[in-house]
């Protein structure tokens, strides 16, 4: 059976445009880097390539949350030992003002210093990491610490905004997974029901300096509770509670530190598995590219004979 000039042009043309096709297609995975373009070309991979890809994004969000925990918990551990080489300095002025030897005019200076400390105190207690306060709970918007002064304008103590002070904050850093951040100031600073006692941070420096300042004599009838050495007894143990939330914090900050590891290390597999599910094997691109540029070349040549041949048949 003979084919037509008809059959054969039509099926020349048919075979250069398909590959003019797959040159084009090459080329386009070769500039993207991808030889996925639509899920309907592999389901499998393009499923695979999706699980992987929302995997990524929750690592993501995870990672930003420990980032900004482990801000938060950074800042927290530098003011807390502001606020513990603070408590040691007051301590060394209460040791040196128990001594024999100090007048009461050196106490009264010793009680000013102890007095600029506990001002300097509150502004420890009330610190901020960014615009949030670092130690008042779930109250980050609100001061967690409020002096209560007398009328010379000295503090007495602090009031504690007590609706938040001693909340909870979490930070999501992996499904499921839930992280506490902070230490709240009723934890560390005046533990529920220790306001006006020997708890209370605030109100153990105030009366140390009281103490001091009044030749180092404590009140009538306060001789046991309100002696040097009994307020310098309750200031070391609030010195070793917020040296145990330091403890704490610095269990957080490995922790925090350990799942970034993971999730990074896991990040790079899924990013691999990505470029693998969709990704372009350049080494296989090119071989198929001069592959399918030789043929296109020959089918070329091939159509200038095949039109060349029809057009002398028509002439004659």
């Amino acid at each position: 059976m003979r084919i037509s000039d008809m059959e054969r042009n039509r099926s020349y043309t048919s075979n250069i445009e398909q590959r003019m096709v797959n040159l084009n297609r090459i080329q386009e995975e070769i500039a993207t880097g991808r030889s996925l373009f639509a899920p309907s070309e592999d389901v499998s991979r393009a499923d695979q390539a999706l699980t992987a890809r929302d995997s990524l994004a929750s690592d993501t969000q995870f990672l930003r949350n420990i980032d900004d925990g482990k801000g938060w918990v950074d800042s927290a551990d530098t003011n807390l030992q502001s606020v513990v080489d603070l408590l040691n300095d007051i301590d060394s002025l209460a040791v040196a003002a128990d001594n024999s030897g100090q007048t009461a005019a050196d106490r009264q200076a010793t009680a000013v210093q102890i007095d600029q400390k506990l001002e300097t105190l509150m502004g420890l207690v009330n610190s901020k990491h960014g615009d949030r306060y670092l130690f008042g709970g779930t109250g980050t918007t609100t001061a967690p610490f409020t002096a209560v002064r007398d009328t010379d304008g000295r503090i007495l103590d602090a009031s504690a905004n007590s609706e938040t002070v001693a909340g909870q904050i979490y930070r999501r850093v992996g499904d499921g997974d839930d992280i506490q951040i902070n230490v709240s100031g009723a934890q560390l600073f005046q533990p529920n029901g220790t306001a006006g006692l020997d708890g209370d941070l605030f109100y153990v420096v105030g009366a140390l300096r009281d103490t001091i300042g009044n030749n180092n004599t404590p009140p009538a009838g306060l001789e046991d509770m309100r002696s040097n050495a009994h307020l310098r007894d309750q200031l070391d143990l609030i010195r070793t509670r917020i040296s145990d939330q330091q403890t704490y914090l610095g269990s957080i900050g490995q922790r925090l530190d350990e799942t970034k590891t993971r999730l990074t290390s896991n990040d790079i597999n899924l990013t691999n598995t990505i470029e693998q599910a969709q990704g372009a094997n350049m080494t296989d691109l090119v071989s198929r590219m001069a592959t399918e540029q030789g043929a296109y070349d020959a089918l070329a040549a091939m159509g200038q004979k095949l039109l060349g041949t029809s057009l002398v048949d028509y002439l004659r």
